[in-house]
Formats: structure tokens, sequence, C-alpha cells
């Protein structure tokens, strides 16, 4: 019998390995070792991006700034690259602390602060990793293929075991669906459009200009387990409901 035959799926084997013994291995239990070894970091890493933690250490600020990527459209005007990682700003860690523990949560915003990839970073890592249904409303067609264009792009530029680990069953310009549960899309406005849904998550976008912003909120408010609503300011329901 072959030394490879003998290693267990435990790290029985590696614990007794000496120097010696370890120079006296045949090629293929070198392969098999060190797969071991690559699959039990991949195992470890996964399990670190799966944590409920807003960290950049653990959760989905881990993922997003260490194993992932998205692309900037202003790259050349700011003298950065195209691609790269979600970056480690100080205000995202409150920012995702909120996300991972209100059930109902109103954020108002300004621009350039990355808002719309923080919760569509924080919507692809609960359902790649949690297997959410996430709705996410906002005012036109082209602004939903924009918003599943950040899925996609944290999706694709992800290394590729966490890739294997969780496939994609489906992929549309407004709609991402994992294989093993957990699905990504988004809706124009209007109330009419998210009574069609019973999702997970609902996550509002610039509610403050959204039409029937109110009435979507309420039509979603039964059913889903978490609601976000994020907006830049404006009159109207949304303003309403911060000062409430």
């Amino acid at each position: 019998m072959s030394t490879a035959q003998l290693i267990p799926s435990s790290k029985e084997f590696l614990r007794s390995l000496t120097p010696e013994r370890l120079q006296q291995l045949d090629e293929e239990t070198i392969r098999r070792l060190a797969n071991y070894c690559r699959q039990e970091e991949y195992d470890r890493i996964d399990a670190l991006c799966a944590r409920e933690v807003a960290s950049f250490t653990e959760g989905p600020l881990f993922w997003g700034s260490t194993y992932t990527l998205t692309e900037n459209p202003h790259y050349k005007q700011q003298g950065l690259e195209f691609k790269a990682p979600f970056p480690q700003k100080n205000y995202f860690v409150p920012l995702f602390d909120e996300f991972l523990r209100a059930d109902r949560l109103l954020v108002p915003k300004s621009r350039e602060m990355m808002t719309s990839w923080s919760f569509m970073l924080y919507a692809v890592y609960r359902a790649q990793w949690h297997k959410a249904d996430v709705v996410i409303q906002t005012g036109s067609l082209g602004k939903v293929q924009d918003l599943v264009s950040y899925a996609s792009q944290l999706y694709r530029y992800q290394h590729d075991f966490l890739k294997v680990r969780h496939p994609l069953e489906k992929e549309t310009q407004t709609e991402l669906t994992w294989a093993d549960g957990g699905r990504v899309r988004a809706i124009p406005s209007g109330a009419d459009q998210i009574r069609l849904y019973h999702p997970t998550i609902v996550i509002f976008d610039e509610c403050a200009f959204l039409e029937e912003f109110a009435a979507c909120w309420n039509t979603a408010h039964p059913v889903a387990k978490q609601m976000i609503g994020v907006s830049s300011a404006g009159p109207g329901s949304f303003a309403d409901m911060c000062q409430r």
C-alpha cells in the first residue's frame, strides 16, 4: 500500500510527519497533502467571509476588501486602478454593523460615499453565504441594471475557489441566483412591483425619489425580515420617516 493511500481525512497525518519522514514521501502523496492543505485554507477563508461581523478581518467587509474587486469608471480622473478591492474606509464598519443587526434601517447619504456599492456588497454577501432572497427597488430599469452590474462584478471578480464553492444558477441584467439558494434581483419603482415578491431582505435605493415609496415600504413590511432604505436628501416620505 502506498503512502498516499494512508493519508487520513484529518490533520493527524500532518502532525505525525517528521523532517525525515517528509523526505521519504512520493510525489503523489505530496500532491495530495498540498491539496488537503489548500482546501483547509479555503475552508478557513470561506468561514471567515460568512461571519456576521462588521470588520475588515472577517465578514462581508473582509470579503469585499480582500477577496473580490469592484470596477471604478472614474479611475483615470482619480488616478486609481480600474479594478480594485472594496476600500477600507473607517465609516464602513459602523454602517455594516447596522446592516447586520437592524431589522428596519434608514440611511441618509451624500454622494461619493459608495453607499450603493455598500448595500450591494451586503446583498451579495447575504445571498451567497446565507441564502437570502434580496430585492432592491430603485427608480428605473436603467438603474436596476446598474445595481445588478455591481452585484455581477462582486461575484465575477472574487477568487475562483469562492465561485467554485458558491456557483450561480442564473445571471441576467436584473438578477443573480445561486445554485444552492440565495438571490439578488432589482426591480423598478412602484408599489405594484414590490407586491409580486416575498423576499427575505428589501433594499430601497434613493427612497426620497422613489415613486410611491411609503406604499412600497408598507407593502414589504409584513413579509420582509429586513428592510433598508437608502437615499440622498429630498423632501417627502423618506425625510418624514427619518425625522420620526
